[in-house]
């Protein structure tokens, strides 16, 4: 449980041990997307996807290191909620580009969730004047923008429509 926030460092503490969980367990979930895409560019992405998680994870561990905190995790109930999600997708749907599709919409969400707390956490980094230990939630915030933008230009140019032409 988290323990109680007075500042913008303990509230940057606190969304650092969220975020960590959140990496651990999606890094994870995106082996398994992976093995039930159809699309060979989306499972491509899935794949990179598992440890490019494990990368933020370790970029979110030196964070703690450089604002001499120990690493540590809460757990993140909206990435169980998320990993439910995706689960509840694939299980509902065949194996094709309507799943494709709806998981690139579950990986967009997930990504969306890092831009919102990365950029967070990079502000508050910034505002305490901690610019070495914002330098790491920086590349992740671009890279899950990155990510984000990729998985929208499959879906748009290819997987949304394979899937409109299914139904």
């Amino acid at each position: 449980m988290a323990s109680k926030m007075n500042s913008i460092n303990d509230l940057m503490i606190n969304g650092l041990t969220y975020v960590l969980d959140f990496e651990n367990k999606v890094s994870a979930q995106a082996s398994k997307m992976a093995e039930a895409s159809t699309n060979p560019e989306v499972k491509q992405v899935f794949q990179q996807s598992a440890s490019k998680g494990q990368e933020y994870a370790q970029r979110v561990q030196q964070v703690f290191e450089k604002l001499g905190q120990p690493v540590q995790t809460n757990e993140n109930k909206i990435a169980q909620a998320m990993i439910g999600e995706v689960q509840e997708m694939i299980s509902n749907t065949d194996a094709s580009p309507v799943r494709d599709a709806a998981l690139i919409v579950a990986a967009n969400q997930m990504q969306l969730y890092r831009i919102a707390v990365y950029g967070s956490l990079e502000h508050f980094a910034q505002l305490l004047g901690k610019s070495d230990a914002a330098r790491p939630l920086t590349q992740n915030l671009e890279d899950s923008k990155g990510g984000d933008a990729k998985l929208t230009k499959i879906g748009e140019e290819n997987v949304n429509k394979q899937a409109a032409a299914t139904a």
